[in-house]
């Protein structure tokens, strides 16, 4: 049966790839949506990294859904980027893993395609309720019965913060790979490469993934 990984291009996502590709027998694609998020660049990286790794990409174009269904997100809108009242940044998008996972199933379903990969991650993140175990356990059950088909959600890294993300890149031969071609910046920033990747530094994506390098590896750390 075939592996889906939901790539956004983001370093979670990415390293997930890396550990479909050593922990599941193929054939492997990697999904990607254009779903009206403000910053291309994650579609350029997301590019970048199947093509580096040799894994076949299909761009699902879902449109500007949260924006039809009227759901304001600082990810598909100018929306400020901060935490609100309640621990959320305002970068949350109300039920996207849930529509990303069952969209990828449901893809898959006529090609053969029953393991999808996801780099959700429950200890250093923004506090999304997706990323969160129960409800992948959830999604798992939901999509087979949906599809009466046995489906499995795998999340590699749920219980791993960041400094052990960069550690398993760092032992797999590809930290180039996730510092130079994965994008995680709410703010879309791709000037600069720091040690840790490119990001403006100061939006909450950029703060835990510097932060997790430097555990990893220590401040300064090239």
């Amino acid at each position: 049966m075939g592996v889906i990984v939901l790539l956004s291009g983001g370093q979670d996502s990415a390293t997930a790839a890396l550990w479909m590709r050593k922990n599941l027998e193929g054939p492997y694609v990697a999904i990607t949506f254009r779903y009206g998020q403000r910053h291309v660049v994650e579609l350029e990286a997301a590019r970048a990294v199947a093509e580096a790794l040799g894994i076949e990409q299909v761009i699902l174009d879902i449109g500007p859904l949260w924006g039809l269904l009227e759901v304001e997100s600082a990810l598909t809108s100018e929306k400020e980027i901060k935490v609100v009242e309640g621990g959320l940044p305002t970068t949350f998008v109300p039920g996207r893993n849930l529509v990303f996972l069952l969209l990828a199933a449901v893809w898959g379903y006529p090609r053969g395609y029953r393991h999808l990969v996801i780099g959700a991650n429950e200890v250093d993140y923004s506090g999304y309720p997706d990323c969160r175990g129960p409800f992948l356990e959830a999604a798992q059950r939901a999509i087979s019965l949906a599809l009466d088909e046995p489906y499995w959600v795998h999340a590699p890294f749920l219980r791993w913060n960041k400094a052990a993300l960069w550690r398993y890149a760092a032992e797999e031969g590809a930290l180039d790979l996730i510092r130079e071609k994965t994008h995680t910046c709410y703010r879309g920033v791709r000037e600069v490469l720091h040690p840790w990747g490119y990001g403006c530094g100061v939006c909450p994506a950029c703060e835990l993934r510097r932060r997790g390098y430097e555990e990893a590896f220590g401040a300064g750390a090239a």
